[in-house]
């Protein structure tokens, strides 16, 4: 049972990530067009964690998709 929340949990932050960082490139974009080019770059170091987050996270969904398929039995309709 824990596997599947696993996969729920990182399937979430795969989906999710990638939006954020989205949001991210946009506000940083509008901040420096509007004369903040510190607070983009801020904006631009978070957007590149985010970025390794999102990668810890497609490995994580891989080890637990991995994990879930070796709970399962082998042959479910025996």
């Amino acid at each position: 049972m824990r596997s599947r929340f696993a996969v729920k949990l990182m399937l979430a932050f795969v989906l999710g990530l990638p939006v954020l960082q989205i949001v991210l490139v946009w506000v940083a974009s509008l901040l420096d067009a509007m004369g903040d080019p510190t607070t983009s770059s801020v904006l631009g170091h978070v957007k590149m964690a985010i970025g390794i987050l999102w990668l810890v996270s497609v490995v994580g969904l891989v080890v637990a998709l991995a994990v879930q398929s070796l709970d399962e039995p082998l042959d479910p309709g025996v």
